[in-house]
């Protein structure tokens, strides 16, 4: 398993697409309300929990700003959470399809963010 960090920003790759996953039900039990994540070298499902932390990573908040937003949005404690976050975190991080921001990374994000 790829170790993560909670104050981790993590920016998705630029060869994965996103999609719900309708055309595609037969490629997990738990498609429902779930997304469709692929890149050249695989296909992946999420659940509509994990579907709710991947819309949070942005490249500009940390796994525990994650977390913390998370906490608020759904009314769960953040203690329940935060350990499902980080392992979905760090495999996705394992599988490629996410990559711990680098200094340069968050650079151009923040200044896109400005000019957008």
């Amino acid at each position: 398993m790829s170790t993560v960090n909670t104050d981790d920003v993590l920016i998705r790759r630029l060869d994965v697409t996103a999609r719900v996953p309708d055309q595609v039900v037969e490629l997990s039990e738990r498609h429902e309300g779930g997304l469709l994540i692929e890149r050249l070298i695989g296909r992946y499902v999420i659940d509509a929990d994990a579907r709710k932390v991947w819309r949070l990573i942005d490249g500009r908040r940390s796994i525990s700003r994650i977390v913390e937003d998370l906490g608020a949005e759904s009314g769960l404690p953040v203690d329940e959470i935060e350990q499902p976050v980080h392992t979905l975190c760090g495999r996705l991080v394992e599988l490629g399809i996410l990559q711990v921001a680098t200094p340069a990374d968050t650079a151009v994000l923040k200044q896109a963010a400005v000019a957008g």
